[in-house]
């Protein structure tokens, strides 16, 4: 991340692991470096960040959010690319950077420390007006798992809401959660269990806020649909070898075709994201005293069945199956992170050509892998896919 930075921000792409500077800069890119600090900063990865990198990470994020600032339009929207003289380069309007960088500015309100949150709460504040004009798949996921997590962190006392703002708050929360329950229904039949006709690219941030929602909302709908289309994307990114294959760039998966290669360091993380998300979930779930149907088929891939309408509590701690099988729900909290540690492992060469994509001493990760081998490139999106990958997985 040091590398990729300059005063400016943090910069696309590099040749080898040198930036190039002639590509510029995305919000795109820079609202997840915010969210990396975040997460390296927040206080359960304090055993594994010596205070000297702390020190670095706060500085990093006060160049992002100053980068957020300044693309930030006064209309709340974000511009997203930026050439390396800091000209804004000409585009149309992008839903999943606005998505992207509401969650980003929202998480480091929440998280970051004092001097920094208050200035990611301005840059919510401007953009929250844009919050019900995103329409993109992606960029609404992002905005719900975002009104969620202020949702939460305003319950706990973490921050507080201006006046007005919970209403809005749950309004969009509501409404994304009612879109993507129904992309799935229309889309999910035969063996197809997902919310649009095409598995693309940043496919886990589906399931990650449906079940984010699910910890505020606590509509048994939303964890099926969660845990659901969570478990049909382990299927369709595990290879025949047992590694997680991500769904190639090349041409994606549909019902009748897969592209296997091309593979994004970015959707290991995104999984990564949707199995740690889930895990909390049934913490929620144990929490509560409540019991979650699993059919016996699918119980050891993360797909379930909660009772539908309101969750009420039969057997606390269990998860029970269709064939009146029970299992515990800790073990099964267990079994998803298992799986979340398996994407770093992609990483480090569980991957279908048995190669290091990523160099633990430097933070880098090369770009993607093709069939004959690594993209030796090492840009931002990459890199701070395997950093984030390792934050979920150091606990």
């Amino acid at each position: 991340m040091r590398r990729l930075t300059d005063d400016t921000g943090l910069l696309e792409h590099a040749l080898g692991r040198i930036p190039r500077r002639q590509e510029g800069y995305t919000t795109d890119d820079n609202a997840r470096a915010l969210w990396t600090v975040a997460e390296w900063l927040d206080p359960r990865r304090k055993r594994f960040v010596g205070e000297a990198d702390r020190a670095t990470l706060r500085s990093l994020a006060d160049i992002y959010l100053a980068f957020l600032l300044w693309t930030q339009q006064e209309d709340g929207w974000f511009h997203n690319n930026v050439a390396y003289d800091r000209s804004l380069e000409p585009e149309g309007v992008s839903h999943d950077c606005q998505g992207r960088a509401v969650w980003s500015c929202a998480d480091a309100w929440v998280r970051l420390g004092e001097g920094q949150r208050e200035t990611a709460f301005i840059l919510f504040q401007k953009a929250i007006r844009t919050i019900g004009s995103i329409g993109s798949m992606r960029g609404r996921a992002f905005a719900m798992a975002a009104c969620a997590h202020l949702l939460e962190a305003a319950g706990n006392g973490v921050i507080e809401l201006p006046s007005g703002w919970r209403n809005e708050l749950e309004h969009h929360l509501r409404r994304f959660e009612q879109i993507l329950i129904d992309a799935f229904r229309h889309f999910s039949h035969g063996g197809w269990r997902w919310f649009e006709p095409v598995m693309s690219y940043s496919n886990g941030i589906l399931p990650w806020a449906m079940l984010r929602a699910f910890r505020v909302t606590k509509r048994a709908e939303t964890l099926e649909i969660g845990l659901d289309s969570l478990s049909s994307l382990q299927t369709a990114m595990t290879s025949e070898n047992g590694c997680f294959r991500p769904i190639g760039n090349e041409s994606w998966r549909t019902r009748d075709s897969v592209s296997y290669w091309d593979q994004q360091p970015l959707e290991l993380f995104k999984l990564a994201l949707a199995l740690e998300e889930a895990a909390a979930a049934l913490e929620t779930v144990r929490h509560d005293g409540v019991s979650l149907l699993v059919s016996a088929s699918s119980a050891e891939s993360g797909r379930g069945h909660a009772k539908s309408g309101t969750l009420t509590a039969e057997r606390s701690g269990e998860l029970v199956l269709g064939d009146a099988r029970l299992v515990d729900i800790a073990e099964h909290i267990e079994f998803l992170r298992q799986a979340r540690n398996r994407c770093l492992d992609w990483f480090y060469g569980d991957n279908d050509l048995g190669v290091p994509m990523a160099d633990p001493k430097e933070g880098c990760c090369f770009d993607g892998l093709q069939e004959n081998g690594p993209n030796m490139n090492c840009g931002a999106e990459a890199a701070l896919s395997y950093l984030m990958t390792h934050a979920l997985c150091a606990d």
